[in-house]
């Protein structure tokens, strides 16, 4: 059916589907890379692609999987997703400038905000018991 895909004014198309061509730029060797991030934190993966060993490794670490079938697995990133990868050792550049290496489209100005909100801030402080009293430390001074 042609309306399956034709779009609303609001990006949903009479079938419900959500419509993302206005907001995700397809870069032109797509072909090459097995990712698909989307502005509501969903991350779609090609499970055939020739890199898809490392880009699962890197999304188990990141993102909570939704769905797996065959050929395209579903995650999706999530505040305790994000905190689980910092406190494992990557950095929020990292995580940002990775998935901009992996994915068939510009990321999401939205998506790079929220992986900054959730993982800038982990662990700048810490809650310590002391002589039976708890404090709270941090190497970072009171703005």
């Amino acid at each position: 059916d042609d309306d399956l895909y034709r779009s609303s004014a609001i990006g949903i198309t009479t079938q419900g589907l959500k419509d993302f061509r206005s907001e995700m730029e397809l870069k032109t060797d797509h072909e090459n890379r097995p990712l698909w991030v989307t502005p509501d934190g969903h991350i779609f993966l090609e499970s055939f692609s020739a890199v898809y060993k490392h880009a699962h490794d890197f999304l188990i670490a990141i993102a909570e999987p939704v769905c797996r079938p065959e050929y395209i697995h579903e995650y999706k990133l999530s505040a305790y997703s994000l905190y689980a990868a910092v406190s494992v050792g990557l950095q929020t550049k990292d995580i940002i400038e990775y998935l901009q290496r992996l994915s068939k489209t510009t990321i999401p100005n939205s998506i790079i905000e929220f992986i900054q909100l959730c993982t800038l801030s982990y662990a700048k402080v810490k809650l310590v018991l002391k002589h039976n009293r708890y404090f709270v430390e941090s190497a970072y001074p009171v703005c």
